[in-house]
């Protein structure tokens, strides 16, 4: 049976009588947990985001609390307190980070979890501790009565489903990513026995020039929330493919004849190969406003979009997407374009492509195809 987004959905709620830190907390867990799992099933290979370590930058652990920052899950002592006394003061810092990741989880596509029929023990590891973690949140928890009469958790019990909490989201962390990279083992062994193919039937790939050979990193890209559509996104690129857009001879300067018969730069040249321009001109023409940390270069798009939770798997590959290629198979993506349609009866992918063999054009691709990487999702409003 297919695993849905409805079966990896994580709800956690804090005990009765909770202060509005541990409230925090345990809204901040659910988060974590869920955006931990969505990110695996969606086949993202960047590697998990880590709320502890996040806890510890931002002083909310206490020195026994930092023992969880060490590799591998990690068990707090019994009656130790993980987090630092101004926890509850800080509610408001760990409610926004619970919002970050909420809006995160909420740009990758549902349907984007193929993963998780493939590596069902870690799903069910996960949901296991998910389940022990319900029931301690939701059983009878000793009580104190304050001087105005109102009850509030004892202290001991707070400390300890705080303990167990943090421990919970450290147990996710560690067996997710003991997960990811036994996937991503198994893959590699295959790819290297496959025979060399060749994977670019459409010309060369933009000239990545004298860039370092790119490796996943940090990302400080960021976005807000646009007022376009798919449909506008689609609009935008077929109307820049109606001008005939191409360039002279290799020059990397895309050039389009207008009314007058004259001839005018395309708002998307930056003198270099400009397929991610073209992609990244026409999601904000359509109303996306995506701040990517380099909007000119296709390895780092990629690297922004799975930070930012907007990268899917090719299977998810819907209109208005962009889609990432890897024509020459090292890991390093070279080309992006726009998909136009998905053919469900043929499994195909229609693209429109800037820089595709010197011009604007379209392109249509096997959604098999070795050298499709992945798609990246339009941010929701």
């Amino acid at each position: 049976m297919t695993t849905t987004f409805q079966d990896i959905e994580i709800n956690l709620d804090p005990p009765d009588y909770a202060s509005a830190g541990l409230a925090a907390v345990v809204e901040a867990a659910e988060e974590y947990m869920q955006r931990s799992i969505i990110l695996f099933a969606s086949g993202w290979n960047g590697g998990q985001q880590d709320m502890i370590a996040w806890l510890a930058e931002h002083d909310l652990l206490s020195a026994e609390g930092r023992e969880l920052t060490k590799d591998g899950a990690q068990q707090l002592e019994p009656k130790s307190s993980a987090m630092t006394g101004n926890y509850g003061d800080k509610h408001g810092l760990i409610l926004d980070k619970a919002t970050q990741l909420r809006s995160q989880n909420n740009g990758v596509q549902a349907s984007a979890i193929a993963s998780f029929d493939t590596s069902n023990k870690a799903f069910q590891d996960v949901m296991g501790i998910v389940d022990g973690l319900k029931a301690e949140l939701s059983g009878g928890h000793p009580l104190t009565q304050l001087p105005d009469g109102s009850l509030h958790l004892a202290a001991a019990e707070e400390v300890r489903l705080l303990n167990l909490i943090l421990e919970a989201v450290d147990r996710v962390h560690d067996t997710i990513e003991d997960a990811d990279s036994g996937m991503q083992r198994d893959a590699k062994n295959i790819y290297e026995m496959m025979p060399e193919l060749p994977r670019n039937p459409y010309g060369n790939a933009p000239d990545a020039r004298n860039l370092a050979p790119w490796a996943p990193t940090a990302s400080s890209a960021s976005w807000a929330p646009g007022n376009g559509s798919r449909d506008d996104i689609i609009a935008k690129a077929r109307e820049q493919l109606a001008l005939g857009v191409s360039e002279t001879g290799g020059n990397n300067v895309p050039m389009f004849r207008g009314a007058d018969g004259k001839l005018y730069k395309a708002p998307y040249n930056i003198n270099d190969a400009w397929c991610a321009a073209f992609s990244t001109w026409v999601w904000d023409q359509a109303g996306y406003n995506v701040d990517w940390t380099n909007p000119n270069y296709v390895p780092t798009i990629w690297n922004d979009a799975q930070h930012m939770g907007l990268a899917a798997n090719i299977a998810n590959a819907q209109r208005g997407d962009m889609i990432i290629f890897d024509w020459e198979g090292d890991g390093t993506p070279d080309h992006v374009g726009i998909v136009e349609s998905v053919d469900p009866r043929t499994g195909r992918i229609n693209t429109i492509e800037g820089n595709s063999s010197d011009r604007l054009q379209t392109q249509s691709y096997a959604m098999n195809a070795g050298s499709l990487v992945g798609v990246v999702k339009p941010p929701q409003s």
